[in-house]
């Protein structure tokens, strides 16, 4: 079923928005390549929800018209984003998991309690964590990172809303991951590693077991993949994991 001209106009609207263009500048082959991530496609799932829609579980459409094409059923040109992962293969069954975002890509709120990013993203106790803290975004960003490795880390995860996984804090202030259920918040066994710098946050998070320094050399392929051409940057991953 095709939109109507309103609801087409809407979804121009929306997507300039988070295009930084303006609505006349998006036409059927507008790319929706800087969309195509994990952040975007979280931004893209919560307007269309505000409108009453949703896209195909899976779907990434490369752009408008594609989307427009998605929406109505149709078939869709998307772009495939290349998976991160590396082989773990005789790391005694190690999974590891690595997310690194621009802090900056995360809206700015007067309110993030109300701002429909926030709510339909983070749990209520990681909201009432990040207001407290200087700077808020940076530590959403933190925690972004850590449900999208997660996801990476454990493709049993892969179709959880964002919001039913959350960062919590032991008393100490170490970090751990926590899934919704219906009993309340469960604690997950995966270990996770969140880490700030001055406009970048990263998350490791990581499944089974191996030595120290085997999780840092996996960890170290994967953030080369993750920075390049930036991939020289130290991040003391050694400090991390305390070796």
């Amino acid at each position: 079923m095709s939109q109507s001209p309103e609801l087409q106009e809407q979804l121009k609207a929306m997507i300039a928005t988070m295009l930084m263009v303006s609505p006349a500048e998006v036409a059927d082959g507008s790319s929706l390549a800087t969309l195509n991530t994990s952040l975007g496609s979280a931004k893209v799932r919560l307007g269309l929800k505000r409108l009453g829609l949703a896209l195909p579980v899976g779907s990434k459409p490369a752009t408008f018209g594609g989307l427009l094409a998605a929406l109505s059923g149709g078939a869709v040109a998307v772009t495939a984003a290349a998976p991160l992962t590396i082989a773990t293969a005789g790391k005694s069954g190690l999974q590891v998991g690595l997310d690194v975002e621009d802090i900056s890509s995360l809206p700015l709120a007067a309110d993030y309690w109300e701002h429909e990013f926030y709510r339909g993203t983070f749990a209520k106790s990681e909201i009432a964590y990040a207001v407290l803290q200087a700077e808020p975004r940076t530590h959403f960003a933190g925690f972004w990172c850590a449900k999208e490795a997660l996801r990476k880390c454990d493709s049993g995860f892969r179709d959880v809303s964002p919001e039913r996984t959350a960062v919590a804090h032991d008393v100490d202030g170490r970090p751990y991951l926590t899934m919704e259920t219906e009993a309340g918040p469960e604690r997950l066994a995966h270990a996770v590693s969140i880490s700030h710098a001055a406009d970048v946050a990263m998350a490791v998070v990581v499944s089974g077991s191996a030595p120290a320094a085997v999780v840092v050399e996996v960890v170290e392929q994967l953030l080369v993949t993750a920075t390049a051409p930036e991939a020289k940057k130290s991040r003391g991953l050694a400090r991390l994991f305390g070796i």
